[in-house]
């Protein structure tokens, strides 16, 4: 009966301070639209992304928090030659290019109540970019670490005041690093908010 009790005070104690906080946790679901020298490696639509969001209100409309997710883009290529120092080999490729960016985010929000609240938003940090090619036995995989901006904007579908749904578009942009040059996407993302 103790345990049940302290128990129950802690899931009172959590939730009142979570409310206290007036937070945003969301999951998104990202469909990526390679752009720029991303499109010269890979040109295809992927709806292989995810996205998870934390942001804090630190007055009633702009909300601070982090950003980290994940994008898999894939393309098969017929009869392509690769050359990577004096080899050339041809064959059937399979290029994949992995991105796995994680950023510091502040987003304003027009309204801070309502069924319907637009924001926009803007996130710096950083990139991982890992590109790999198969071809028959040979495999290249290259991770780049890249400096990052994203620009967003999108709104929040409020039914309740614990839960939202999330529509949003993402300018994801990292800039040359090493023999790396600079990488675009843009990303549609749907996702599921719970408010505290």
């Amino acid at each position: 009966m103790k345990n049940i009790l302290v128990t129950l005070l802690l899931i009172v104690s959590l939730s009142a301070v979570s409310k206290a906080q007036n937070s945003l946790f969301s999951f998104n679901y990202a469909v990526t639209v390679p752009l720029g020298n991303t499109s010269d490696f890979i040109d295809q639509v992927s709806g292989r992304g995810f996205v998870f969001e934390y942001q804090k209100f630190i007055n009633p409309h702009t909300a601070v928090g982090i950003e980290a997710g994940h994008t898999t883009l894939y393309k098969r290529e017929e009869e392509k030659v690769y050359t990577e120092g004096t080899a050339s080999l041809s064959g059937i490729q399979y290029r994949y290019q992995y991105s796995y960016p994680i950023l510091a985010t502040a987003n304003y929000y027009a309204l801070r109540t309502g069924v319907f609240r637009p924001y926009a938003g803007l996130g710096v940090g950083t990139m991982a970019s890992q590109r790999k090619i198969d071809m028959g036995i040979y495999t290249s995989d290259k991770t780049h670490w890249q400096f990052a901006i994203k620009p967003e904007i999108g709104a929040l579908i409020q039914p309740n005041a614990n839960m939202a749904f999330r529509v949003g578009a993402k300018y994801l942009t990292g800039f040359k690093s090493g023999d790396l040059d600079g990488q675009s996407n843009l990303n549609f993302n749907f996702g599921i908010v719970f408010i505290n």
